[in-house]
């Protein structure tokens, strides 16, 4: 089986790099000693960067089960996969408020801290993982794509990078530029 993308050019697999740099310093930041009692003391409802962080892994997370959706199923099973990626995460966060409530007679700390911030350290995980992988593979496109390129080669399919919103970086811009670069010189 052939490949049916230009691998990465060093610029791209340096910004991939840049970014899983950036998720290690994510991830370093939320763990720690206290592992996910730092998440508990409802201080952190003020603070911004955690905030950020929950958007960003939630995006993640729907754009990534999108992408294994359209590996196992083509483009219909994309918008069924995030929709159930987004169904699972609004359930699991209405039981564990419900339980934060019967526990501590509140909507912020044990099990609901400790929800999001094993959310967060998977998301963070996942994407560092991911942007490794594809900086390896030399994977265009967003690095979420490493994951159905791997199922597709599972199954015997030509792989196909993931772009366009699914690339919310814009990763597969710098490739496309560093691609056209190429060519003309």
């Amino acid at each position: 089986m052939t490949t049916t993308f230009t691998r990465t050019r060093p610029i791209g697999r340096l910004a991939r790099l840049a970014l899983a740099a950036a998720y290690a310093v994510s991830l370093v930041s939320i763990t720690g000693p206290r592992l996910s009692a730092q998440f508990r003391n409802p201080h952190i409802l003020g603070e911004i960067g955690p905030w950020i962080l929950l958007a960003l892994m939630l995006l993640t997370y729907v754009l990534l089960a999108g992408a294994v959706g359209f590996a196992f199923g083509g483009a219909a099973s994309r918008r069924r996969w995030q929709i159930g990626a987004v169904v699972v995460a609004v359930a699991a966060a209405l039981v564990a408020v419900l339980a934060t409530f019967a526990i501590n007679g509140t909507g912020w700390g044990f099990p609901v801290a400790d929800l999001v911030w094993w959310f967060d350290v998977a998301m963070l995980i996942e994407g560092l993982v991911a942007l490794l992988l594809s900086v390896a593979v030399g994977l265009p496109g967003c690095e979420i794509g490493v994951w159905p390129m791997f199922i597709s080669r599972a199954r015997g399919t030509a792989p196909l990078p993931e772009e366009g919103l699914a690339c919310v970086v814009g990763l597969h811009y710098l490739d496309a530029w560093e691609a056209r670069r190429r060519l003309a010189s």
